[in-house]
């Protein structure tokens, strides 16, 4: 067992820009790059592993080997039916639609999926930047369809700032405004339903489609504000807890020594500076923008360096 690194899958959107290829240093062809999807085992991005004897394959395929399943994922994902998590990062070069994603039982029922719970890590934004989180006081149920017709008017605004923390549990209408790029980490799930796209059209002529009526339904007007800023964290912290995941902070000022657990595997995302991870004869370097996997049976393994980084684990 070594430490599992991925090849990402570029998304091409209308609100993409370059910045994936500049913050991370990539060679990503294109200008509307507005999505890498880092770690993920979903039909619309799978991630393909670069090294060990798995080299290749998918971590879809790799999740649903039964032979493999337990020693590189734990024996907390054996009940699970796929992999639970989704890394990625995100472009907003444009204003990206306001939107809601619906819960399990309703995604379960009306789209044969899983619902999408997610959080945002700020990785970089430019000044005065702001995001779309939950909808003003005073809108309530029997307002809530003038109030989508007329959504502008009727969301928060909110600052941001690089190294802030942003739960966004469904059904919390949001939005990622333009200058802003974040790591998420979601539920594997693909389901948007928008509400408002900035009367954009598609390359097409055509406006992008929207879901007024599946918004109404999974809407939830109690969206408490739990904005957090860790850019000055100088330890390691659990910061975000959930039936579905779990995100640690870990600081490593030089060596930080760890070991993996047989329940879980855990899913790694440099945020900031670098280093190197070594496990048996194993050494990489580590940059901001990599992403990789410890299998649940690996044992002992090193972070060197001077980082951050997102840990993530069920």
């Amino acid at each position: 067992m070594e430490p599992i690194f991925f090849e990402p899958v570029y998304k091409h959107v209308i609100w993409g820009g370059n910045n994936i290829s500049k913050i991370f240093k990539r060679n990503v062809v294109g200008d509307d790059i507005g999505e890498s999807w880092e770690i993920s085992a979903h039909k619309n991005g799978l991630s393909l592993i670069q090294n060990t004897e798995f080299k290749g394959k998918s971590l879809y395929d790799l999740f649903n080997d039964e032979k493999v399943k337990k020693q590189i994922f734990g024996t907390n994902c054996m009940p699970l039916e796929k992999f639970p998590i989704l890394t990625k990062f995100i472009d907003a070069n444009r204003n990206l639609s306001i939107q809601v994603h619906p819960n399990d039982e309703y995604a379960n029922k009306n789209e044969n999926d899983s619902g999408k719970s997610e959080v945002w890590y700020v990785m970089e934004c430019k000044e005065n930047a702001k995001i779309v989180y939950g909808l003003k006081e005073g809108v309530t149920k029997d307002k809530l369809k003038n109030a989508i017709d007329d959504i502008e008017e009727n969301v928060n605004y909110i600052d941001v700032h690089k190294g802030d923390f942003i739960p966004i549990p469904s059904g919390t209408i949001h939005a990622i405004m333009d200058g802003v790029v974040v790591c998420e980490v979601q539920q594997s799930s693909d389901i948007t339903y928008r509400v408002y796209d900035w009367n954009r059209v598609d390359k097409n002529g055509k406006p992008r489609e929207l879901h007024k009526e599946k918004a109404l339904d999974v809407i939830n007007l109690n969206n408490e504000n739990k904005v957090c800023n860790y850019s000055k964290l100088n330890k390691n912290e659990n910061i975000y807890k959930s039936d579905i995941f779990n995100i640690d902070i870990i600081k490593v000022n030089g060596t930080e020594n760890d070991n993996s657990t047989k329940s879980t595997f855990y899913a790694y995302v440099a945020i900031e500076g670098s280093g190197s991870i070594k496990a048996g004869n194993f050494i990489r370097t580590i940059e901001k923008g990599d992403t990789f996997l410890i299998p649940a049976t690996l044992g002992e393994y090193t972070i060197l360096g001077n980082l951050k980084l997102m840990k993530i684990w069920v």
